[in-house]
């Protein structure tokens, strides 16, 4: 057993341990051995940490004796990317899930301690859910032997070379989400281990778990929010750069599977504030809490299943029956005795004096339209699922789907927003008359078009009415509820903001109003990024030779034109060290039978030439290695050998094969050559790079030039991915993708309206929801560190 799987293991029994202690403490009400839960789970956090450090060090050094680093690394990838090959599969991307979320139950567990019956059990859910993670990582282990991958090869056999990483992967964009997404999916487990104790609680007849932790909820909520918004962020400006989308959003079931808890997560943030222990959202906030995480599990579940083909799927070694017992597990809990408890219970009061056009019911509202919104991406990403289940045949969910179905309920969500927050400052008559005058307008732009182009979906792909309704809808309709929500937002701001009673209150409702915005902005610059990009076609001939095609390409129905004014091209890597591909004799001597029979490459210092009749033998370094060629004359191919001189070598390692020599490398004269000029085959291409330099022209005027065109990975059944040029306008982005082949550049030129506006919504997202955690006076990190936890999950009193 290796350092890694000893760190699983040690991190296993520990954590077992604390869960079963905090178990038998919950269900006994005994607190023997209770103290010895904080240094078991310490033990466990830093057993998966170490193990997790383990697996980095390996992928830094490219330790091939791990078949998991061999399948997602290889020593010509820089640091950055070869570190990104930690979480490029199943196993490391779990791994990496499983220390964040000990982390976070870990911290959690100190600063709460188990003072209670009530956080016995939430701790012991927590643990018990990275436990069941560090189990499934001893079935199928990062840390498996390399023999997994070659059962057949001599013992202490380790591969030269690594597979390599995804090469979608490549790019600083995935380097960073995966760990951001984790992190907010860590940071989900305590809100679900909350939700999930608190109806456990009350069917026990314990009374609710959730009112005391109500104010640590609605902080691991918010920053898990904050991490998940950041993780889209970043996922769809990778589709843009990466993928030629010509945008960020593609409805890829990827995307769609993070956008689903996302859609969640923001009704559950409402809800929870609204949260009243006798009164308003009793049953509901507690149940969708719990109910995130749940379906956080079920969408990586899904996606993993292996129905869909999906650009993302760089983890899609299957699903296995270990994730379906998650799924199940955290689905009951979070899903099933909710919905159990509230079958049994009355209504949930509503905590209004009896009229319908209540803050209470308008905010109720918006939570139901955020979880209609989430049912519709869900379905269409479980759909495939249950009809490969069913029937056995695969079916796909075109975006149509998700875009005629979202797009009316985004539209009334906007005109809740903006009634909401007229509601506040002008009151019900004048904000039913704003209401009533937007809502109408919205009606009628629904019906002007100024061209089909501005339709959702002119023609539908079935002949459904209802779909040929939805896809009639003009995007005109979504300026007025867009306007009144801008407008609402603003006006309660003006009159919030000044009113603030402190400091906090005034960074919370600027904060609230940052995010809000945000939404709006974000909400408006989709449909018209997509409906209104135009993009035109030119082509270059000759680009490949001396002869390359300089001369203006119109960029025919657009006012572009394009130059090409170069052409590259470069294999990688290039110059590289021969200890970078080869092993030296010492290497050699010192894995000994392991590589009998197996394809190496070698370098060394000829320091012998014995020739024969049929065969030429070249000693390397004074040592027990030969070099084998089949060679009459003197020169080996191209390649003259003398003594001195550096040489590699690659081929076919026998052991103990002739007398004198304990290694003899069987090359043939095309796979011998110089340090400095290795033939080919010695030292595979790993990367193709194929660019065009050109200059983009609008109107003759010059708008952008750089490089555009692709890689290519032939070691990854060759594997393109595009380089695109992209100048960053401040109303519209100008998208170039080149494709080299033959000697010709096919380019695209794009023009991708909005996306600043776009940017600039991700960015008030963020900066809205960071000032809103730290300065809430009620629940931001600035009051918790200036009191003590106890202090303020007190009995949730009317907020906002």
């Amino acid at each position: 057993m290796n350092v890694g799987n000893v760190l699983l293991a040690t991190a296993f029994t520990v954590l077992l341990g604390a869960t079963g202690i905090l178990a038998r403490a919950y269900l006994a009400d005994d607190d023997r051995h209770v103290g010895y839960v904080t240094i078991l789970t310490g033990a466990g956090a830093v057993a998966l940490a170490g193990a997790l450090a383990q697996l980095t060090y390996q992928f830094v050094v490219t330790d091939y004796s791990n078949a998991y680093v061999w399948n997602n690394t290889a020593d010509y990838l820089p640091l950055l990317y070869r570190v990104t090959g930690v979480y490029a599969g199943n196993e490391g991307s779990i791994l990496l899930w499983a220390a964040l979320t000990v982390l976070v139950a870990f911290t959690a567990g100190v600063i709460r301690g188990f003072p209670d019956r009530h956080s016995k059990l939430v701790h012991a859910i927590t643990f018990g859910i990275v436990t069941y993670f560090v189990g499934m990582l001893l079935l199928q282990s990062p840390f498996a032997s390399i023999r997994t991958e070659f059962a057949n090869a001599p013992p202490g056999y380790i591969p030269t070379s690594g597979e390599g990483l995804n090469p979608l992967l490549v790019d600083p964009y995935m380097a960073i989400h995966p760990p951001v997404m984790f992190i907010s999916y860590a940071l989900l487990t305590m809100p679900f281990a909350i939700g999930a104790a608190h109806f456990v609680s009350l069917f026990r007849g314990d009374g609710s778990v959730f009112a005391a932790w109500r104010g640590s909820v609605t902080r691991w909520l918010r920053v898990s929010w904050l991490f998940l918004t950041v993780a889209v962020a970043l996922g769809g400006l990778w589709s843009y750069t990466v993928l030629g989308w010509g945008g960020i959003w593609a409805w890829d079931p990827v995307e769609t599977a993070i956008l689903v808890p996302w859609l969640f997560l923001t009704a559950t943030v409402h809800a929870v504030v609204r949260y009243r222990p006798n009164d308003e959202y009793r049953i509901l906030a507690p149940a969708m809490t719990a109910t995130v995480f749940s379906l956080a599990i079920y969408t990586t579940s899904i996606v993993r299943s292996g129905t869909f083909r999906s650009v993302h799927s760089f983890a899609d070694g299957g699903i296995g029956i270990s994730f379906i017992v998650l799924m199940v597990l955290t689905s009951v809990l979070g899903v099933v005795v909710p919905l159990a408890y509230w079958f049994l219970q009355d209504d949930e009061a509503t905590g209004s004096d009896g009229a319908w056009l209540t803050r209470d019911n308008l905010l109720h509202a918006a939570v139901l339209l955020f979880g209609l919104l989430t049912f519709v991406s869900l379905w269409g990403l479980s759909f495939p699922v249950l009809r490969a289940a069913v029937t056995g045949v695969e079916v796909s969910v075109e975006s149509h789907y998700f875009n005629l179905w979202s797009y009316p309920l985004v539209g009334v969500a906007l005109l809740l927003l903006g009634f909401y927050m007229d509601f506040d400052v002008e009151g019900r008559r004048r904000s039913l008359a704003g209401l009533a005058v937007f809502g109408t307008a919205a009606v009628v732009a629904a019906f002007v078009a100024p061209s089909e182009i501005w339709q959702l979906y002119p023609s539908p792909p079935t002949q459904s009415p209802i779909y040929g309704v939805l896809g009639s809808i003009s995007v005109l309709s979504i300026l007025p509820p867009a306007a009144y929500a801008i407008l609402g937002v603003t006006k309660r701001a003006l009159a919030r903001i000044p009113a603030a009673a402190d400091r906090g209150a005034v960074f919370k409702e600027t904060g609230i109003t940052a995010i809000h915005v945000g939404a709006v902005l974000l909400v408006l610059s989709l449909p018209f990024m997509y409906m209104f990009a135009g993009q035109a076609s030119a082509i270059a001939t000759g680009v490949a030779s001396e002869s390359v095609d300089t001369s203006y390409q119109d960029v025919a129905g657009t006012d572009y034109s394009v130059r090409v004014l170069d052409y590259t091209s470069n294999e990688f890597p290039q110059n590289p060290e021969p200890e970078s591909y080869a092993l030296s004799t010492d290497q050699v001597a010192a894995r000994g039978p392991s590589l009998n029979g197996t394809v190496q490459a070698v370098y060394g210092t000829v320091t012998d030439v014995r020739r024969g009749p049929q065969a030429t033998v070249i000693q390397l370094d004074g040592s027990r290695t030969w070099v084998g060629v089949i060679q009459r004359n003197e020169t080996a191919g191209n390649f003259s050998v003398q003594t001195g001189q550096g040489l590699v070598a690659r081929g076919r390692l026998m052991w103990n094969f002739v007398p004198n020599a304990d290694a003899t490398v069987l090359a043939s004269p095309q796979a011998i050559g110089s340090p400095a000029n290795p033939p080919e085959g010695v030292v595979p291409t790993r990367v193709q790079v194929d660019g065009v330099s050109l200059a983009v022209y609008e109107d003759g005027k010059l708008v952008t030039s750089g490089v555009a065109g692709q890689r290519e990975y032939p070691q990854q059944g060759n594997m393109q991915v595009r380089d695109v040029l992209i100048d960053r306008g401040l109303v519209t982005d100008t998208y170039v993708i080149a494709g080299v082949s033959d000697g010709t550049a096919s380019m695209t030129v794009k023009q991708v309206p909005l996306m600043s506006l776009l940017r600039l919504s991700l960015v008030l997202l963020v900066a809205g929801m960071s000032t809103v955690l730290v300065f809430d006076p009620e629940h931001g990190i600035q009051t918790l560190t200036a009191s003590t936890a106890s202090s303020t999950d007190v009995e949730p009193e009317a907020t906002d």
